[in-house]
């Protein structure tokens, strides 16, 4: 018989189980608010190395955290500072008829101070030293004339020379042609390119000046219809690559109808980046990233050919009329270390997917170096099998992860890897197809330095007056025409045009 002040069998019983449900319960706690801290620390942990964040929005503990992966780059064993091994380089090549030849005599002789006028001697070596002359302003005054024909009495003038436009006094094409190149670039604003002018070529000119430059250029480049068939070259290329990024606006402009969240667009093709070769780059702006913005463009609706491109849901509608999609794996290795950072002991996974990408990217441009049409098949099957292995396994272990918003972060993006792998690699197969989307991410950074620099654009007509300029010089560029040749040439009513791909 149980002691009266003892609890019975039952009631131990009864309190064991409220004892377990409390347990149970603050386990369950423990977990979310485990998952809770996991993505907290995520969040604060993401910035452009492991995420789609643009390296403007970077703070402080990410510059650190660049500063240290670049001093351990540097102090990785076996590879040296500078320029590798292989590395063509470039220097100045001697040239083989100088403009200019002046002979510089020693002067006394060294021994015994005699004058050495005379004496024989030879050229005991020589250096060419590359120069530009000092800049300074030269006045020409044409004199237009005036003639009456002796034998029908009619009065003939003479038309000023080309390029020159204004007066009675006015500056040249070549004057017009450098501030017009300075206020383009994508680091150089308007009133830096007028002080410019000035300082650097001794031609001060007003930012009123450059401004009407730049007018007259991108109505030379509409005039001539060169965007048009920019757009049209690229609709017949065979591999395209498109990115976009934020590009700010001036507040009276963004509070405009349409233009709260202004960007710029590019779409390019990419063999610099899988052997070389001339590139055609275009650039656009729009006041939104929609897909009816970039429907509008007018140059990836029916596009046929493969596109490179993020995994941005403004693309995916083309897919289906493409002949191939490559998923950027630079964007793709962030997301892998976005989501090894939640977990590293649940999430190696990423890090045998990253391996296997990166080797499949190392062989195919030693392949492509090499001139070979394709990899290896077993070792493209090793590579993507550990792939496939690592992308199983990252579904599996996060199946049932807690996450304290929705799917775990490894489980969508191992899904995401699963069910877009043939977009994932496709570079292995098509060695004209790059891997990653760097060439237009560099295409786009200059905006951003822009931004930097000038701060922003005042409407979004100017901007998309500077992308048209851009896409002008950028393309002739890349297709050997010097820029202030390109832009005499628009100018004088013969803008260079884009050849369509071979």
């Amino acid at each position: 018989m149980p002691h009266p002040e003892q609890p019975s069998y039952e009631e131990l019983a009864a309190r064991n189980a409220e004892l377990l449900a409390v347990v149970a319960e603050q386990a369950a706690l423990i977990e979310s608010l485990r998952a809770e801290v996991a993505a907290l620390r995520r969040q604060a942990g993401r910035d452009s190395s492991n995420s789609s964040q643009p390296p403007s929005q970077d703070g402080p503990a990410a510059e650190a955290k660049a500063k240290a992966r670049a001093r351990s780059r540097r102090a990785r064993p076996g590879r040296a500072q500078g320029g590798q091994k292989g590395h063509p380089g470039a220097s100045l090549a001697w040239a083989a008829r100088p403009d200019e030849t002046l002979v510089i005599e020693p002067g006394t002789c060294g021994g015994c101070g005699a004058d050495l006028a005379g004496a024989d001697g030879r050229v005991a070596s020589a250096v060419q030293v590359f120069d530009i002359p000092p800049a300074a302003l030269t006045v020409t005054e044409y004199q237009m004339m005036r003639r009456t024909c002796c034998g029908c009495g009619h009065v003939t003038t003479a038309p000023a020379p080309a390029g020159v436009t204004g007066g009675p006094v006015c500056y040249g094409p070549n004057v017009t042609d450098a501030a017009t190149l300075l206020a383009s670039t994508d680091v150089i604003g308007i009133e830096r390119a007028a002080d410019l002018m000035g300082a650097l070529l001794k031609a001060p000119v007003s930012t009123g000046f450059v401004s009407r430059c730049l007018v007259r250029l991108d109505a030379a480049l509409t005039a001539a219809g060169f965007e048009d068939a920019l757009k049209d070259a690229l609709r017949a290329a065979g591999v395209l690559g498109t990115d976009e990024t934020p590009a700010p606006l001036a507040t009276a402009a963004t509070s405009a109808e349409g233009c709260g969240n202004p960007h710029v667009y590019t779409v390019r093709t990419l063999r610099g980046w899988t052997g070389g070769g001339p590139d055609l780059i275009w650039y656009g702006a729009a006041g939104d990233r929609t897909k009816a913005s970039i429907t509008g463009f007018g140059i990836l609706d029916g596009y046929h050919g493969v596109l490179v491109r993020d995994d941005y849901g403004g693309y995916l509608s083309y897919d289906a009329g493409l002949a191939g999609v490559q998923q950027c794996l630079a964007h793709l290795y962030r997301y892998l270390d976005d989501a090894y950072a939640t977990g590293p002991q649940s999430q190696t996974w990423t890090r045998q997917a990253g391996d296997a990408l990166r080797a499949a990217s190392a062989a195919v441009r030693a392949a492509r170096a090499d001139r070979q049409a394709s990899l290896d098949p077993a070792l493209l099957d090793r590579l993507r099998h550990s792939y496939d292995q690592a992308v199983a396994f990252g579904i599996s272990v996060n199946l049932s992860r807690p996450w304290h918003k929705g799917n775990h972060p490894g489980l969508i993006l191992a899904r995401r890897l699963k069910r877009k792998a043939s977009q994932v690699w496709l570079f292995t197969t098509r060695f004209d197809v790059p891997a990653t989307n760097n060439g237009s991410e560099n295409a786009v950074r200059g905006y951003k330095l822009a931004a930097k620099i000038s701060g922003c654009w005042r409407t979004l007509a100017t901007l998309q007056r500077h992308c048209r300029i851009r896409s002008y010089l950028t393309t002739a560029r890349s297709h050997g025409r010097h820029p202030l040749a390109a832009i005499r040439d628009a100018l004088t009513g013969n803008a260079w045009m884009p050849p369509h791909p071979a």
